[in-house]
């Protein structure tokens, strides 16, 4: 029993040392008064206390994170047919250099057969009703028409020259010209941009559908995407034609260079990122489609607030820092702030040039 009452003893003696040795927080030192707090003139954390005045300096933030190579928009065309039919010829093969307008294979289809034919009727159709609108018009002239029959001539020919204009964009839409075409022939689908045939799955003879798979697609892979997803809080200390390094697990050691072109102004809510589009020269072709990356971003030098990281504080959800606006009197004031290193933050919004903050200690000031 002695020892039992010997060792509590020992245990009050060092609780009591502990505490004497702590910063004091007593009502006497610190008090608070919604978000400002007041420190006495003899208080003894005032002594753990860094205070720092805010001014602009120079700094280039740098964060990591992972991309995936895609084709610039515009820049990649999958093509399949858009009528059933069977492939008869193909004038490309894979690897092969096309441009606008380059025939990549041929297809017959009965589909495609009967458009050239309504083009063809319309055609005919609208010369009809411009010659009868022609001699009606030659007949009232004269005095010898009626004007009822002229209008009737009018609305008909319009009626045949809108089904002919449609007829045409038809033919267009396809890369056709109406004045090359002839009956019977069969479809030249072309590629809609200069690149390179990346992929070809032509069977001569094969029979497709009009919803099938593409049966080639072409694309311009000399420059190329990296699409980044940057977390909220490394967003606002990237801008556009920032310098970005990028390596990919095909070869560890290739550096690529690339620059920002694109910051999305959406926000996924459930991965709490944006999407950034970095553009990449890629003539030696060694970033691929598809392909995973990692990133390296390096923002351009520029004046900005930083402070220390342990200047920034926490409440739930919102970030703050301690502004000193009197000696003894610190307020609490909400920032937005991005981490810049593992011990400076940037802040975005909330302090100014010539605020003092608390930049070490700032924990002695928390309440409870």
């Amino acid at each position: 029993m002695n020892k039992l009452i010997t060792l509590a003893g020992c245990l009050c003696i060092i609780l009591t040392s502990c505490k004497n040795n702590s910063p004091s927080n007593n009502i006497t030192d610190v008090s608070y008064r919604g978000d400002t707090v007041f420190v006495s003139e003899q208080a003894a954390i005032n002594s753990k206390i860094k205070l720092q005045a805010i001014e602009l300096k120079s700094y280039s933030a740098e964060f990591y994170t992972t991309g995936t190579v895609k084709a610039i928009s515009g820049q990649l065309a999958e093509i399949a047919s858009l009528f059933d039919g069977r492939v008869t010829k193909s004038f490309v093969q894979l690897g092969q250099k096309v441009n606008v307008g380059t025939p990549l294979f041929e297809l017959h289809s009965a589909d495609f057969s009967e458009m050239v034919k309504d083009y063809f009727q319309s055609l005919q159709t609208k010369k009809t009703k411009e010659l009868n609108l022609r001699r009606q018009k030659d007949l009232v002239k004269n005095g010898v028409g009626i004007v009822k029959e002229l209008e009737e001539a009018e609305t008909d020919y319009e009626v045949a020259l809108k089904d002919y204009e449609n007829a045409m964009a038809n033919l267009r839409m396809l890369n056709i010209d109406p004045d090359k075409i002839s009956m019977g022939q069969a479809l030249k689908v072309v590629s809609p941009i200069a690149g390179e045939v990346v992929q070809a799955s032509l069977v001569i003879g094969q029979y497709v559908k009009s919803d099938a798979v593409p049966l080639a697609i072409v694309a311009d892979l000399s420059k190329v995407w990296v699409v980044a997803q940057v977390k909220e809080k490394n967003v606002g200390s990237i801008g556009k034609d920032d310098k970005v390094e990028i390596r990919c697990d095909a070869d560890p050691e290739q550096l690529i260079i690339g620059h920002v072109s694109h910051i999305s102004e959406l926000l996924d809510e459930e991965t709490r990122s944006v999407q950034v589009l970095v553009l990449c020269d890629n003539a030696e072709r060694k970033l691929k489609q598809g392909m995973f990356t990692n990133i390296h971003f390096i923002n351009s030098p520029k004046e900005a607030i930083v402070v220390p990281a342990t200047a920034l504080m926490q409440s739930g959800d919102d970030s703050y820092v301690l502004i000193q606006e009197s000696p003894g009197k610190y307020v609490k004031r909400r920032v937005r702030a991005t981490m810049v290193n593992g011990n400076e933050v940037l802040i975005t919004s909330g302090l100014k040039v010539g605020d003092t903050i608390v930049a070490g200690g700032g924990i002695y000031l928390m309440e409870g």
